[in-house]
């Protein structure tokens, strides 16, 4: 009873009163926190709720820090309404927010969440793309397939296990495609 009483007067306390927490364990530091502060350097490079921090990275190693991420180098074409047109090393052109993606004619680094792409998507906006299938991998509740994607050999999706998702071999060569919404123009890693 005695530990039941203290743990209880931390939450309370921690409910009163800023409760600022150090963690390198970023499953952690999303579910435990408010807001959370990722720093390099010594720098505060983002300071969010933890929905805002995974979801809209504000710069490349944020995206690249907190949970998993796919990447794609590319040149921006474009910027238009908050949008980047963005050619990649296959030559293919998508879209994504431009965030920190630098002027037309420059290096952008596109990130985008395995979860956010769909393998065979049959909506019709935002991006798509083909992909070669270079592993399949049975998890349980997800598959996660690893693709090559403009150049990309560790490009990850990971779909929800389900009666309609179809397991795909090495080599075969499918579309994959996501929201503009779910994908980010950002600056290049340093």
């Amino acid at each position: 009873t005695v530990k039941r009483a203290l743990k209880t007067s931390r939450h309370r306390l921690a409910e009163r009163l800023p409760v600022v927490y150090v963690t390198h364990d970023q499953t952690e530091a999303l579910t435990m926190s408010d807001r959370v502060a990722v720093f390099d350097d010594g720098r505060i490079q983002q300071l969010a709720p933890p929905d805002e921090l995974y979801e809209q990275p504000c710069n490349s190693f944020v995206a690249q820090f907190i949970g998993e991420n796919n990447t794609l180098l590319g040149t921006v074409e474009a910027i238009q309404d908050g949008l980047a047109q963005v050619r990649l090393a296959s030559g293919t052109i998508i879209e994504a927010v431009a965030v920190n993606s630098g002027a037309p004619g420059e290096a952008t680094l596109i990130s985008i969440r395995p979860e956010r792409v769909d393998v065979e998507p049959q909506d019709q906006t935002g991006s798509r793309i083909e992909a070669e299938v270079l592993e399949f991998i049975y998890m349980g509740d997800v598959y996660r397939t690893r693709l090559r994607v403009a150049g990309n050999d560790n490009f990850i999706v990971k779909s929800r296990n389900s009666a309609q998702q179809r397991r795909h071999a090495p080599g075969e060569r499918i579309m994959i495609g996501w929201q503009t919404a779910d994908c980010r123009a950002l600056d290049m890693p340093n």
